[in-house]
């Protein structure tokens, strides 16, 4: 009888420990302040997730930075324009003053042998401070945009006047190279005229007279404009708009690029001298 209860003991302990290792076991921890109770169950598996397509979607060109967003890219900057120059007026001419009232040019001024050469307020006087037979003599080198040997047209003018009732004595010299060898055209006081080529202090006339005549044309008293033209291969005198007697004179290489004025005259005022390139 002792066995049978033995077993049947046995038995219901085996089938109490079965039960308990079905349940889940209370397991406590101990914790250094406080007791806390944890039940551990048994995790269910989990399945491998399943790879969904997606649609394929274009990444933006971007450019990121490790420590900030990602920006977008800047488009292509297109080269710079290069804006044309701007044309050149075509009625751009380029021109030479006297400037009789600063006297930038360097013209003679002050007591030069025997005459005196004043300058200002757009007038260049020269006054002869004794008689003499030695003309008066001045000029100034043109700029290099303007040459009288190189430009096909071109326009000299001058105004010369004396004292009231006189017909002015001097003239304009062009393409002069110094006080001996240059060209010139001039007046005198009994209304004549003279075109002349100089070379080292001598009188040539082998295209242009070189001696005084008369112009064929009438000169005033007191003021007078002297007027040269180049036109192509031909050189055009004028007085006051007129065309003189015995122009044009064909043109030839002038010694210098200088433009001046010179004279005889007791008093004689030189005004509105210019230089200008072009018809």
């Amino acid at each position: 009888m002792r066995l049978f209860f033995s077993l049947v003991f046995t038995a219901l302990l085996l089938t109490d420990g079965l039960a308990q290792t079905r349940r889940a076991k209370d397991v406590v921890y101990s914790a250094s302040s406080d007791w806390q109770k944890v039940t551990l169950r048994p995790a269910a598996a989990r399945r491998p997730a399943t790879p969904t397509a997606s649609a394929s979607v274009p990444t933006p060109a971007s450019a990121a930075t490790p420590d900030g967003p990602a920006t977008a890219a800047a488009p292509p900057s297109s080269p710079p324009t290069r804006r044309p120059a701007p044309a050149a007026d075509p009625g751009y001419r380029p021109a030479f003053t006297g400037d009789f009232a600063t006297n930038r040019n360097g013209w003679k001024a002050g007591v030069k042998g025997d005459y005196q050469y004043q300058i200002g307020l757009g007038k260049y006087n020269i006054l002869k401070r004794r008689a003499t037979q030695q003309a008066a003599f001045s000029f100034v080198p043109l700029p290099t945009a303007i040459n009288l040997n190189i430009a096909e047209e071109y326009t000299i003018k001058v105004d010369i006047v004396a004292d009231s009732g006189r017909i002015p004595t001097g003239g304009v010299v062009f393409g002069v190279r110094d006080s001996t060898t240059y060209s010139a055209f001039l007046l005198n006081g009994n209304g004549d005229i003279a075109i002349v080529r100089m070379a080292d202090g001598q009188t040539f006339s082998d295209y242009m007279p070189g001696d005084y005549f008369k112009p064929g044309v009438a000169l005033d008293k007191n003021r007078n404009r002297l007027i040269i033209r180049r036109k192509g291969d031909l050189l055009h005198f004028y007085i006051n708009e007129q065309e003189v007697r015995s122009s044009p004179y064909p043109f030839k290489m002038l010694s210098g690029n200088g433009i001046g004025v010179t004279t005889t005259g007791y008093w004689t005022s030189f005004q509105k001298l210019t230089v200008t390139l072009g018809p």
